[in-house]
């Protein structure tokens, strides 16, 4: 599997940590949050697969194939993560178990519970499904409910590989504050997708919608208007358009330029346009 070590996460860290000046709602910031954990799962799977667990593990990663015969292995202890590879069925499947106690990972947060990842195929074949599952998961002492489900929708009429990705999902903080997410994209490859095993040319576009409902009454709708082009090893969004809208205050356009690499944005908030750099 092929997953992307990139994702449109940034679009909303980059908008909450630059936009903080024009916009007292706390939904960009919270809904970075909720995006954020999400768009992890397809990365934490990809390097389960692998038996690496790279930046998602602490300590020793204990690797447990089901289809090879052997009986399970003992409970996990300590903060060793164990993954459990089951591809027997039809509907395959992958858990990641970082145990009952919080355990600092190699990316600095603490996470505990599980992951389930169930996929029907190829990540490369048509119509493969993958839905990702956490169970009794936590990140930072918040937790983490619902789903994302990833389709291969085959090619498009320009001949590009895409997928959809769908988020349904509920975040409730240590803070006791509830996110509500909600996110429904189309991920395009533009290069990259003819050598699997090599990540740094990879280069695809983001389309998307999403809407987070605070539990102190804050929401947030985001859309794109220009596809957000992203390319693996470039730390930014090199170009595209995002509209943002907190409930009961001015839309938010956020231009991300010309396609160079580079962390210079600019926002238009009521005809007044400011460059964040």
């Amino acid at each position: 599997m092929k997953f992307f070590m990139l994702t449109s996460a940034s679009v909303f860290l980059l908008f909450a940590c630059g936009k903080r000046k024009y916009d007292n709602s706390s939904a960009p910031k919270l809904n970075a949050i909720a995006e954020t954990y999400f768009s992890e799962f397809s990365n934490m799977t990809d390097q389960a697969i692998t038996g690496q667990m790279v930046y998602y593990k602490v300590g020793q990663v204990i690797v447990d194939n089901v289809a090879d015969g052997k009986p399970l292995l003992s409970e996990k202890t300590d903060c060793n993560v164990v993954i459990t590879l089951d591809t027997a069925g039809t509907n395959k499947t992958i858990t990641i178990d970082w145990g009952s106690s919080n355990c600092t990972c190699n990316d600095g947060k603490t996470r505990r519970g599980k992951l389930v990842t169930t996929f029907t195929g190829s990540y490369f074949a048509t119509g493969t499904v993958m839905t990702h599952t956490p169970v009794d998961y936590y990140v930072n002492n918040n937790k983490v409910e619902g789903t994302k489900v990833v389709t291969n929708m085959g090619l498009n009429t320009s001949g590009q590989p895409y997928y959809n990705v769908d988020v349904n999902g509920t975040v409730t903080m240590s803070t006791g504050e509830i996110i509500d997410y909600t996110s429904s994209r189309v991920r395009t490859f533009t290069s990259g997708y003819t050598t699997p095993s090599v990540f740094i040319d990879d280069e695809y576009e983001i389309t998307l919608t999403s809407n987070a409902t605070v539990t102190n009454g804050d929401s947030y709708e985001a859309h794109t208007t220009s596809p957000l082009q992203i390319k693996v090893g470039c730390g930014y969004i090199k170009k595209g358009v995002l509209s943002i809208t907190p409930t009961g205050k001015p839309e938010r356009v956020i231009d991300y330029g010309d396609g160079t690499c580079d962390a210079t944005f600019t926002i238009t908030v009521n005809g007044h346009t400011y460059v964040v750099n």
